[in-house]
């Protein structure tokens, strides 16, 4: 085979092989866990004499305890619940 013939065959064999190199050079996608919604303010059937926000945001709440959320409480304000 003379180099002019495969010259068509040359191509496609070097763009296969640089979108390969590609693909092995980039990270692997975050995996991120589901997000889990606070339930209703209602659902937690609590009473409170005052309101009060104990938390502000979810990150407030991890630092206390893995896996918590910064969730409305119904008459209470924002408290640090696991869901």
């Amino acid at each position: 085979m003379s180099t002019a013939s495969m010259r068509p065959l040359l191509i496609p064999i070097l763009i296969t092989f640089i979108l390969g190199m590609a693909e092995v050079g980039r990270p692997s996608p975050i995996i991120d866990l589901p997000y889990c919604p606070c339930p209703d303010p209602n659902s937690f059937g609590r009473f409170c004499k005052r309101y009060y926000d104990q938390c502000q945001s979810d990150s407030e709440c991890s630092i206390k305890e893995l896996g918590s959320r910064c969730c409305l409480v119904a008459g209470c304000g924002k408290e640090c619940m696991q869901v």
